[in-house]
């Protein structure tokens, strides 16, 4: 192994690894300087930041609307209304109810067991390799060469033409077999990348990040996850020495994922897509991480130094209008406003003109020409600008919504598909409970006249009166409400009913089993799970995508950087898990009916004992069951085949020792005529019982 330049060789094979790419980062770093300058870059990055805040306010609105309403929260005008009338201010958790089992099932989905919602794949024609296709030339020109020599040696007259065929036949046929090679190769190497990408995203915290997306993709506007970010991680490693095991913390750079609010990520008013527009996502800063930064390539120190010592104290808060609102819904109250020291960082990504970078410190870039950067500000000060690392100018943020607008970087969650459901259910449960407060008891109309106004009822209670008052009007008049919870109740379940169907979530979905209706059969609640399945896969098509971005950009993060040639090849990256785990218990079903009915002497023949271990093998695959140890593997299976064809052979054997007849009996001759074949007793599938297929294995 040698390093020429950053660029490190292993054999034939080159790479970059991560720290060559810092060094080129430090050369285009600024030298410190004696005053920090308020650069260009830095206005430039600050009305990006007030454009795309101005335009996201209805955004951030919407979404607070939806928090609210997943945890019961009358609006303010609402609840002002309410109160004016008075009566119950019960709230129907219909939403909450409703965005819990979205969640649940797209997880269940998401996470299935012993696998994962992608795979990569190789693409269907590998590419051969120049080395190669120039070994197929040379050799096809030898076997060219040589097979002239031969005949013109032995001089016989022959066509050019027809050895050309011949030849060219040959080359076709030696470049069939090492496309064959190649794409098993590729296919191999596909498997040891998507175990690679597997470990790394485990590691990267990318699980943690999946949970806490699906929460916001199934509530607010969009979910995010943000990835793979290089990241100086801190890990602890065992260490056996002399005496004994000790522990060591190391740190390594990784990649790492995260999951990113909605509410602190900002794109271009008029962006359609992450990488539509220049993108900012607020992110919280800590005095000991800023000053880890110094030395780092990319990072101004005299920046980094000037942030601290102006904002390391007391903070800095890029503060909003929804800030209060969402502290209390995070935290429970708005003291992390202002009991918190850190500073919060708007990280930029976008296109510049080089004349920015080059004002801020930059060196070797043309000032007229657009380059794509990463930069960091907190204030007015930018303490870190590199280029972007991804070749395509990609941003490592993958953006989806449960229900897309055209068009629209932002979509819909689960509340606001359903507001006008979940309004018209409130109305309802309050009326439920004002009606059955008001009806729980009598309503008592007392003559003050006639009954002071301390006296008390009670029962035989006596009220003396003469005979004027009596004509006049009772001393104690009786109203009863009449209760009607029944039919307010049905007006509930018309508006729950509406919910499901405009979120796509149905009742089965989380637990109800009050289908009624076709859900009374399970021919029809398997109909309607499926027609309702087609609205979740819609939901997980969109999470597919995200899925897809992560784990690409990962793929190519390890094409570029790892120094594992095995891994590498053409391969593409297919995220399935709406393909491949959408209808796993159908699956599970079907499989069992197959396994049923191939259970028969004919198709046991043409699938023999491997194929049908592989049948039992798949429908074991979905249970928390161990099928290694159950099944044989291809060696156990061939001792098992071997065994029972020995036990074929004796019985054969044996059967043909007992006469011609092959069901026994005395062949005819002195003692007459043959009785004919014994009576057997036959096993369900038509066999002998306790034994093979006789007559099969006779003829």
């Amino acid at each position: 192994m040698q390093a020429i330049d950053g660029v490190t060789s292993i054999g034939f094979h080159k790479f970059r690894p991560p720290s060559a790419v810092f060094n080129e980062q430090a050369s285009k770093t600024p030298a410190p300087q004696d005053n920090p300058i308020i650069s260009p870059l830095s206005g430039y990055i600050a009305k990006c930041w007030d454009a795309a805040k101005m335009a996201k306010q209805p955004i951030e609105q919407q979404m607070l609307r939806n928090l609210r309403m997943d945890n019961g929260i009358y609006e303010a005008d609402v609840l002002a209304a309410i109160r004016e009338m008075g009566g119950s201010e019960v709230y129907v958790l219909l939403t909450a109810k409703l965005c819990r089992a979205a969640e649940t099932w797209i997880n269940d989905i998401l996470r299935p067991i012993d696998d994962k919602p992608w795979t990569i794949q190789p693409t269907p024609v590998a590419q051969l390799s120049p080395d190669l296709e120039a070994e197929i030339m040379n050799e096809t020109e030898m076997v060219y060469q040589e097979v002239l020599a031969q005949i013109m040696q032995a001089g016989e007259m022959f066509n050019l033409s027809d050895i050309k065929d011949e030849i060219r036949e040959y080359a076709t046929t030696k470049r069939d077999k090492a496309l064959r090679e190649v794409q098993e190769e590729a296919v191999r190497r596909c498997a040891r990348m998507s175990q690679k990408i597997d470990d790394q995203m485990t590691e990267g915290g990318f699980h943690d990040a999946q949970w806490a997306f699906v929460s916001d993709f199934v509530r607010l506007k969009a979910g995010i996850i943000k990835g793979p970010v290089v990241r100086q991680v801190k890990t602890q490693e065992w260490v056996q020495g002399p005496d004994g095991w000790n522990v060591s913390a190391t740190k390594s750079l990784k990649p790492t994922y995260e999951r990113v609010s909605p509410f602190d990520l900002y794109p271009a008013p008029d962006s359609r897509n992450p990488d539509d527009g220049y993108l900012i996502e607020r992110i919280p800063l800590t005095r000991k991480g800023l000053w880890e930064m110094i030395g780092v390539p990319g990072y101004s120190e005299e920046n980094i130094r000037t942030v601290i010592k102006e904002y390391g104290i007391g903070g800095k808060r890029e503060q909003l209008s929804i800030d209060s609102q969402r502290a209390m819904f995070d935290f429970g109250s708005t003291d992390s406003l202002y009991k918190s020291d850190k500073m919060d960082g708007l990280e930029f990504w976008g296109s510049v003109p080089g004349s920015m970078l080059i004002d801020w410190g930059m060196k070797d870039l043309d000032p007229e020409e657009e380059y794509e950067i990463n930069a960091i500000m907190v204030g007015s000060y930018v303490i870190r600008a590199i280029l972007n690392p991804d070749k395509l100018g990609r941003k490592p943020y993958s953006v989806d919504s449960y229900h897309r607008v055209p068009g629209s970087f932002w979509g819909k969650g689960v509340p606001e598909l359903m507001a006008d459901a979940q309004h018209q259910a409130n109305v309802a449960g309050r009326a439920i409970a004002n009606n059955a407060m008001l009806a729980s008891g009598p309503i008592i109309e007392v003559n003050t006249d006639r009954c002071g106004e301390n006296e008390k009822l009670h029962p035989w209670k006596i009220f003396q009166s003469t005979n004027a008052q009596m004509l006049e009007a009772p001393a104690v008049r009786v109203y009863n409400i009449p209760i009607v919870v029944q039919q307010l109740q049905a007006v509930l379940e018309v508006w729950s009913t509406i919910a499901e169907d405009q979120t796509g979530v149905p009742r089965w979905a989380y637990g109800n089993t009050n289908i009624g209706g076709a859900g009374t059969t399970s021919s029809g609640l398997s109909m309607l799970m499926t027609s309702a399945s087609r609205n979740i896969k819609e939901a997980i098509a969109h999470i597919d995508r995200v899925f897809s971005g992560c784990v690409s950009r990962t793929y190519d993060f390890n094409m570029l950087y790892d120094s594992d040639e095995s891994l590498k090849g053409d391969a593409k990256v297919v995220a399935r898990g709406s393909a491949g785990f959408m209808a796993k218990e159908q699956k599970t079903v079907r499989t069992n009916e197959i396994l049923a009915a191939t259970n028969n002497p004919i198709d046991s023949q043409i699938m023999g004992i491997p194929g049908r271990a592989k049948l039992l093998k798949v429908a074991l695959q979905g249970l928390d069951i161990p099928v290694d140890d159950i099944i044989p593997d291809e060696n156990g299976l061939k001792e098992i085949m071997a065994k029972i064809e020995e036990q074929q052979k004796q019985q054969l054997l044996q059967l043909q020792q007992k006469g011609s007849s092959p069901m026994g009996g005395s062949p005819t001759g002195m003692n007459g005529p043959s009785p004919g074949p014994a009576p057997q007793t036959l096993d369900p599938a038509g066999n002998p019982a306790g034994g093979a297929d006789v007559q099969g294995i006779a003829a």
